[in-house]
């Protein structure tokens, strides 16, 4: 019996010592640094969106190939037509395709960006409201490609 402790515990450290290392080496880097300062960043877009009361339509989805995307903004049920919207798309397993695209404005409170989806996969959608360059609130989506 003692021979098989004394096979199982350099194992057992060896193990452990791997898994470390490879946990070490492979931090996706989760815990963010500056958590205080954007949380209460966070907090405070949220109080002001709650505040000026804007609701985002989302869009209708996304295709292969070329997209219209509409938004629809407005403030306590009114257009928003003071804003600057920018629209970021990307895919979630390559950066290479990621793209910030500035929405243009059709109507009152109706905004619109043309963007291309080049192949199927999860794509992000990510839609900016600013106002006097001051973030008033974002809206993410995520869209299955097919």
């Amino acid at each position: 019996m003692k021979l098989f402790f004394y096979i199982m515990y350099p194992l057992f450290f060896f193990a452990m010592s791997c898994g470390i290392y490879v946990a070490f080496r492979d931090a996706e880097g989760l815990v963010d640094n500056n958590y205080y300062e954007n949380s209460t960043r966070y907090f405070q877009a949220k109080a002001l969106e709650e505040q000026l009361g804007i609701t985002m339509s989302q869009p209708a989805g996304l295709k292969l190939g070329h997209n219209v995307i509409k938004i629809n903004a407005t403030s306590h049920g009114k257009p928003f037509e003071t804003g600057l919207l920018s629209l970021f798309i990307g895919n979630l397993s390559t950066t290479g395709y990621d793209s910030t695209i500035t929405m243009h404005q059709l109507s009152p409170g109706i905004y619109q960006a043309t963007a291309t989806i080049p192949f199927k996969g999860v794509w992000f959608a990510k839609v900016d409201l600013r106002q006097q360059q001051q973030l008033i609130t974002t809206k993410k989506w995520f869209f299955n490609v097919k």
